[in-house]
């Protein structure tokens, strides 16, 4: 059997069959899991990216980033730096505690409160985080918020999802500003609906404020890493198929060269019968006819 004929018959073969529909199906699993390390990764450039951007960028009117108090906060100025003048609505029923919220590894919450702008507008702005008392689901002596007129800048963010919830009186679970409207002690017609604010710096400083938030998490991580290694593995399950589809077609080669070629039979050491030695009988017989023909 020639090369070509035992690779023919190794890659019609049943085993073959099976395996390259592994490998195949192995390798597809590897490059779909690479792309979406790969997504991950994209994903978090981009957002480093507008972080980098804008975090630290000139504060800019509010209306310069959101004409209107229903408008949609782009992606591309996520975090940024807007300057209002204003007041705070400092009734206690205006102060409310956005809840589960981490920082250094303690959970406690946002101090959340509305603050008026000189333009008619209301934004409602994170002022900081406050820890919890203990096992009671409650701010611990959380700072007043200042009263009077004062000049604020806040990083804008996007409203937080709606969660229907049952929750304790002066808290909410997330930051979304229509659901928030609905614990306010009065409407607000110029509300921002769809943005919140992460306060940056009042002017005057009050004497004492919650906790500021921490600086937003701009690493990469290893999705690129991982995505290049996924895609190392997907080229692996081929390569090994083919290697060893290689030694079985050249052992299979070998096999029969060695079983049918007629010159490989020709070759072959024959046998030379040995001379069997006569036993002591036989000698005797013969000793015998001997005489008798003398």
């Amino acid at each position: 059997m020639t090369q070509r004929s035992a690779l023919r018959r190794t890659l019609l073969s049943r085993d073959f069959l099976l395996a390259a529909l592994g490998v195949l199906l192995a390798s597809a699993l590897c490059v779909g899991l690479g792309f979406w390390q790969f997504g991950r990764f994209e994903g978090k450039r981009d957002v480093a990216a507008v972080v980098e951007a804008n975090y630290e960028a000139t504060p800019v009117p509010l209306d310069e980033v959101l004409p209107s108090p229903g408008a949609e906060l782009d992606a591309t100025d996520d975090w940024t730096p807007v300057e209002l003048t204003g007041s705070y609505c400092t009734d206690p029923d205006c102060i409310l505690y956005v809840r589960n919220r981490q920082l250094d590894g303690d959970v406690g919450f946002w101090q959340l409160a509305p603050f008026h702008s000189d333009d008619g507008e209301t934004l409602l702005v994170v002022r900081g985080w406050v820890g919890s008392q203990g096992d009671v689901s409650a701010p611990a002596d959380p700072p007043a918020v200042p009263e009077g007129e004062l000049s604020i800048t806040a990083r804008l963010r996007p409203a937080e999802p709606t969660l229907d919830r049952k929750i304790p009186a002066g808290q909410v679970h997330s930051v979304n500003p229509p659901q928030v409207a609905e614990q306010l002690p009065e409407e607000e017609p110029q509300l921002v609906t769809r943005a919140y604010g992460d306060l940056a710096q009042e002017d005057p400083e009050p004497s004492a404020r919650p906790r500021a938030l921490p600086d937003p998490d701009t690493s990469l991580g290893p999705h690129l890493s991982y995505s290049v290694q996924w895609w190392l593995f997907a080229l692996f399950f081929p390569v090994a198929l083919t290697l060893r589809t290689r030694r079985t077609v050249q052992e299979l080669a070998e096999d029969d060269a060695q079983d049918g070629s007629p010159a490989a039979a020709d070759h072959r050491p024959r046998r030379v019968p040995r001379a069997r030695r006569p036993t002591q009988d036989e000698e005797e017989e013969d000793a015998l006819i001997d005489d008798q023909r003398s």
